[in-house]
C-alpha cells in the first residue's frame, strides 16, 4: 500500500498519500512533522525497499530557507526551526488565521500573530523528527551520496540545537520544547499560556542526542567537520539523563519532562507513544544493549499498559494514533512475543478494511509501518549497533526471514525451527564490521566466507571484519 503512495522522482506521500476520498482533506492532507509524516516510511528500511524512501527528503531541503529564517527572527539561533505542517517546494501548511476574527472564531483568540503567524505548538523539535528517517537510511546503507544529500540538513539541526540548549549545573538542558503540543481551542477557550513551561522533556532530550549520535557518526563517515566533534562530544556526555520517578505504585517509571510549568501536575506517565518517539523509535538512543537498567523501567512501563487503557482494545494508546510506534516499541523494550502478537491481531480485527488498511484515530498512512515493521523488529534487530536475529520472537514457533536491511548495510536472513536457529546468513554492501548477538548462547560459532570455511568466533557478542559485497554464513560449530 505505501508503495501506491510513494514513488522517487515524485512528491511525497501527505498524511493521506493519494487516498483523498473527498473534498477537504483533515489537517490539509499535509506533511506533519511531529511523527506523522515520518511514520509511514518506518518499515521501509529493514524491509529493504529504500527506493521507496527516495523522495522522503526533498521537501525537508525546499523548507530549509524559511527555517533558517524562523531560527534567526523567532528565536535568535542558527540553524533551521521548523513548525508542525509543510507542504512541497518551501510551502507553510500550518499557519494561525490571517483576521483575529477568523482567529477567534476557530481557536477562541484573537491573538493570531503566535510565533510570527506560524504554528509551531510549543514545539521546537519539528526539524529533528525527520533527521531519524534520514538516519535510519543511513546506517541502514552507509551510501556517501545519500549521506552528502541530507548532511546539510542535518548540520543546520546541530547549529540549531548548539544555540538552543542550555548548560547548566554541569548539565545540557532543554526548556521549553513541550512534549504536547500546546495551542489555543475552544477547549481551553484560548487560555493556554499557562500550559507552556516543559523543561527537559523525555521526546526532545532522546531526540537530540539521537542528533548528535548521528552527527558524530556521518562527519566521520563523510570526513567533514572533525573540529565540531568536541562540542558533539561533549553534548553527548553532559546532556540531562531521562527522567524517572517512583510513581503512586511505587515503581519507578518514565516521566513525560523532567518538570512541568507552574501549577501543572506532572507525575511519572510511564513509557508511551510519545515518549517513544524519543527513545525507542525513531531515536532509537535506549533499549536492552543500550542501557539494560533504563530498558527494565520502560519495560515494566509497557507491562502496565493494560492497566492505563482508557477504553476497551486501547492498549498503549494503539486504538488511537499509536498503533505504528506503540507495537514496534513495544518489540524492541523486550514485551512479551505471544501477548503482543495476540493484541496486534485484535488490534487489525478491529478496524481493517477489505485491502488490509489499518484506521485509527490519528492521521492515514501512518498506519501502513505498524504491522511489517513489528514483524521485523521481533525477527531481527540492529538500531543499538548489535545485530540480534530472533531477539523478541516465539522461539518454539517456526519462522525464518530472506533480506531484511540492518544497520551497517547488511542484508541478513535466517531460520529457527524447532526452537533452534538453522544458520545466519549476511551479505555486506559495505564491508563494515559487524557486530551480532551470538545466535546461540554459550557455543562457538563457525564462519564461511563465500562458501570457504573461515575462522571461529565465540562469546555472548562478538565482532568480526566483512568485505564489501562478501557473503557470511555462520552457523554452530560442530
Amino acid at each position: 500500500m505505501f508503495a501506491c503512495a510513494s514513488r522517487a522522482g515524485k512528491f511525497a506521500p501527505g498524511i493521506w498519500g493519494p487516498f483523498i476520498t473527498r473534498d477537504e482533506a483533515a489537517w490539509g492532507g499535509d506533511y506533519h512533522l511531529n511523527y506523522n509524516y515520518q511514520a509511514p516510511y518506518w518499515a521501509c528500511f529493514s524491509s529493504n525497499h529504500i527506493y521507496l524512501t527516495d523522495n522522503f527528503d526533498q521537501p525537508l531541503l525546499d523548507y530549509m530557507e524559511a527555517g533558517r529564517k524562523h531560527a534567526a527572527d523567532l528565536l535568535g539561533c542558527r540553524g533551521i526551526y521548523y513548525p508542525v505542517g509543510i507542504g512541497p517546494k518551501g510551502l507553510c501548511t500550518a499557519m494561525w488565521p490571517l483576521t483575529p476574527e477568523e482567529m477567534m472564531e476557530k481557536y477562541a483568540t484573537r491573538e493570531n500573530t503566535i510565533d510570527g503567524g506560524y504554528k509551531f505548538l510549543g514545539q521546537k523539535i519539528n526539524a529533528v523528527f525527520s533527521a531519524g528517517n534520514m538516519l535510519m537510511r543511513y546506517y541502514s546503507t552507509y551510501d556517501k551520496t545519500y549521506a552528502s544529500r541530507v548532511y546539510p540538513y542535518l548540520l543546520a539541526c546541530a547549529d540549531f540545537w548548539e544555540d538552543y540548549l542550555k548548560l547548566e549545573n554541569g548539565r545540557y538542558v532543554i526548556h521549553m520544547d513541550h512534549f504536547n503540543e500546546v495551542m489555543p481551542n475552544h477547549r481551553n477557550k484560548g487560555q493556554w499560556r499557562h500550559r507552556l513551561g516543559d523543561f527537559n522533556s523525555t521526546l526532545s532530550l532522546g531526540l537530540v542526542r539521537m542528533l548528535f549520535q548521528g552527527m558524530v557518526d556521518m562527519s566521520a563517515f563523510l570526513q567533514v567537520d572533525a573540529d565540531r566533534r568536541v562540542k558533539w562530544y561533549d553534548i553527548l556526555e553532559h546532556l540531562s539523563d531521562y527522567p524517572v520517578a517512583v510513581n503512586a505504585s511505587g515503581r519507578l517509571s518514565l516521566r513525560n519532562m523532567e518538570s512541568g510549568p507552574e501549577g501543572v501536575e506532572d507525575i511519572p506517565s510511564g513509557l508511551n507513544r510519545v515518549s517513544i518517539h524519543g527513545l525507542v523509535l525513531p531515536g532509537g538512543v535506549a533499549g536492552p544493549v543500550t542501557d539494560s537498567v533504563f530498558n527494565a523501567i520502560l519495560l515494566e512501563d509497557v507491562n502496565h499498559w493494560q492497566d492505563k487503557m482508557r477504553r476497551p482494545n486501547d492498549w498503549g494508546n494503539t486504538f488511537n494514533n499509536g498503533i505504528e510506534t506503540c507495537f514496534p516499541g513495544a518489540v524492541r523494550v523486550g514485551y512479551d512475543a505471544a501477548d503482543l502478537l495476540k493484541r496486534l491481531k485484535k488490534r487489525i480485527s478491529l478496524t481493517v478494511y477489505p485491502n488490509l488498511w489499518i484506521t485509527q484515530g490519528g492521521g492515514g498512512i501512518e498506519t501502513l509501518a505498524a504491522v511489517p515493521l513489528t514483524i521485523n523488529e521481533m525477527l531481527m534487530q540492529s538500531y543499538e549497533g548489535v545485530l540480534r536475529v530472533f531477539p523478541n520472537w516465539i522461539m518454539d514457533q517456526d519462522a525464518s526471514f530472506q533480506k531484511l536491511r540492518a544497520y551497517g548495510a547488511f542484508l541478513v536472513s535466517a531460520c529457527l525451527r524447532s526452537g533452534v536457529i538453522d544458520s545466519v546468513e549476511l551479505i555486506s554492501e559495505k564491508g563494515m564490521p559487524c557486530t551480532m548477538e551470538n545466535p546461540w548462547k554459550g557455543q562457538s560459532v563457525q564462519l564461511w566466507r563465500n562458501g570457504d570455511k573461515a575462522e571461529t568466533v565465540s562469546g555472548n557478542r562478538f565482532v568480526f571484519k566483512t568485505s564489501e559485497g562478501e557473503c557470511i554464513v555462520l552457523c554452530p560449530k560442530d
